[in-house]
């Protein structure tokens, strides 16, 4: 099955990630999490890593114990960059859920944390998943980074059965 690098950022929609790891491991995925330094502040390293069954990674600057290898992969002999390694192995990367400003961070191509270093540096797919109270997606200062970022990532809208802009999906 497929490597899956999942990004999470900070915003309330970090807990529904942990849906999507449990389902993407029981369909046989192997996972590894990133998240931002505000992300833990919503959900825990702790409750990714037992269900991803790897090791979170919230800085760049942090030792990776797998040393960028996903469960099931072989280790490198050698100990690369963590953030480097990691995404080089991963088949997708999915940044879920993207918050307005990890948004703004892509559209600029910042790559001042873990999550948008792995962005810029991922040669795999990566697809968007942008989580928000939809005031804040329909910002203009939202809409031009999205536009801005679109060029570079895959982006999806997705509707709620109650007929609300719901900007984040398990996939």
């Amino acid at each position: 099955m497929s490597r899956i690098l999942l990004g999470v950022s900070g915003g309330i929609a970090a807990y529904k990630a942990l849906e999507l790891v449990r389902l993407a491991t029981a369909a046989g995925h192997s996972m590894r999490v990133v998240q931002t330094p505000t992300s833990t502040r919503f959900v825990g390293e702790a409750s990714f890593a037992a269900l991803s069954g790897a090791p979170v990674l919230v800085s760049e600057f942090e030792r990776d114990p797998l040393r960028g290898a996903f469960p099931g992969d072989e280790q490198p002999a050698h100990d690369p960059l963590s953030h480097l390694q990691l995404v080089a192995n991963a088949d997708l990367y999915l940044i879920a859920p993207a918050s307005a400003n990890t948004i703004a961070k892509l559209a600029s191509g910042a790559a001042e944390d873990l999550l948008s270093s792995c962005a810029l540096a991922a040669t795999c797919p990566v697809l968007v998943a942008p989580a928000m109270n939809n005031h804040m997606y329909e910002h203009a200062a939202t809409q031009a980074n999205v536009r801005a970022a679109i060029p570079r990532f895959s982006w999806e809208k997705f509707t709620c059965s109650a007929g609300e802009s719901n900007y984040y999906s398990v996939i």
